[in-house]
């Protein structure tokens, strides 16, 4: 079949649909109240009229009245044929010429970016703000007069919600029922397969460039040594931050916690009556967890395969650009604010750490005490003994070669030999 006759075909098609749409009944009811309606306007404007308007209305009802014969195979089984023949025009056109719709689409596009004056439509949205939010006033003062309206809409909202729920759930249904796990794996998993490997490097590449360019645009448009996004951002916080109420936001911040301790508190009611969904979970736990070790311990055999002179040279460039000043100062800085609260109220972390001490139920920590730390003990002991001969490092560090010239250190030394010695003279 040659173009034409493609084109013949789609034009044919095209026009039963058309014809079928018009001939359905729901359109010859719409079409015979449309020219009720012209008519009874058009008869008010005369006697004659008027009189005219009765068999005019009479002869619209005959022929637009509904037919009662059936249509066949329906509209959409010619929408089907129609979409069919218009990919058959597609390819043929594809295959004499594989760009010819994109080359005639770019003098579309020049044609309408040459006539289109952005610049108005910027205008036009820029000016719309006044009355569009005067229009958003006056819909929410007029649909506030009916709160039962409100609730309808919500009703409405979450009904859709249960359906979309149930559809989804339908959509599934089939597949539990008819596709074994094996077809359901080669179906799903053949999209991965299928994707182009090179193309969605390509697209990484160009989303990696954009982040670069970005990122070296912002620090050469940057002024007095702020980079400009900085800029920008500390002038939006500037103008937007005065405007916060504190209160507000501290009330708000402790409603989420109080929020997330609800969703907790319920989650652990409804799980307190399936004892049996508690265990499943329990049971599943180190099955769970053992695949993310693996994925940790396949991390660490890469570093391990690859060579050992070129991964030492970037761990020490890595290193290297690391800035053991502020990594200093983090720890100065939160050392500092200790200090500083305790010094202002002494009181606050000895209240702290007496509150949780006395809340501990003593007994339970010595009955854990008592099986803990023997079986720690017992089951490190083999690691403790391969390093013990390198414990001198830590001894170079008790006792110096200098010699303790510090009191405080020699007496802190004194405290751990009188505490390591036992009565009777024995270590």
């Amino acid at each position: 079949m040659n173009r034409s006759e493609y084109r013949t075909q789609l034009a044919r098609i095209s026009a039963k649909i058309i014809g079928k749409s018009l001939r359905s009944a729901g359109t010859r009811r719409f079409l015979a109240e449309v020219a009720s309606g012209l008519i009874d306007d058009w008869a008010l404007k005369g006697p004659i009229r008027k009189k005219m308007s009765t068999p005019a209305k009479w002869l619209v009802s005959k022929v637009f009245k509904p037919s009662m014969n059936g249509s066949g195979e329906g509209i959409s089984a010619d929408v089907g044929k129609l979409i069919t023949v218009w990919a058959e025009i597609v390819n043929t056109d594809h295959a004499d010429d594989p760009v010819c719709h994109a080359r005639r689409r770019g003098e579309t596009i020049l044609n309408f970016l040459k006539n289109t004056d952005f610049g108005e439509i910027r205008e036009m949205v820029e000016t719309s703000e006044p009355c569009f939010m005067k229009t958003v006033e006056a819909f929410n003062e007029q649909l506030w007069k009916y709160p039962a309206k409100v609730g309808s809409i919500l009703g409405t909202l979450l009904a859709g919600i249960n359906i979309g729920i149930r559809s989804v759930r339908e959509t599934l249904r089939p597949i539990e029922k008819n596709v074994g796990p094996d077809l359901l794996a080669d179906l799903i998993l053949s999209l991965v397969k299928g994707l182009n490997a090179k193309e969605a490097a390509v697209l990484i590449n160009a989303a990696c460039e954009f982040v670069r360019r970005l990122h070296t645009g912002n620090h050469l448009l940057a002024r007095a040594g702020k980079p400009l996004l900085q800029i920008y951002l500390t002038t939006l916080l500037q103008e937007s931050l005065p405007d916060l109420d504190p209160v507000l936001v501290r009330k708000a911040k402790v409603a989420l916690a109080e929020d997330r301790e609800a969703v907790t508190n319920a989650m652990a009611d409804a799980l307190s009556g399936n004892p049996a969904l508690v265990l499943e979970m329990v049971a599943a736990y180190g099955a769970a967890k053992t695949p993310l070790l693996k994925s940790a311990s396949r991390k660490i055999r890469l570093f391990e395969d690859v060579d050992q002179h070129a991964l030492a040279e970037a761990l020490s460039k890595g290193l290297s650009d690391l800035d053991t000043y502020e990594i200093a100062e983090v720890i100065n800085g939160f050392l500092r604010i200790i200090n500083r609260i305790h010094e202002i109220k002494p009181e606050i972390f000895s209240n702290i750490t007496h509150s949780i001490a006395d809340s501990l139920d003593t007994q339970e920590v010595r009955s854990a005490a008592q099986w803990l730390i023997p079986e720690i003990a017992d089951a490190v002991r083999p690691i403790v003994t391969a390093a013990a001969p390198q414990m001198k490092g830590l001894f170079s560090i008790l006792y110096p070669q200098e010699g303790l010239t510090d009191k405080d250190r020699q007496d802190a030394v004194f405290n751990v030999k009188s505490h390591t010695v036992q009565p009777g003279g024995e270590r």
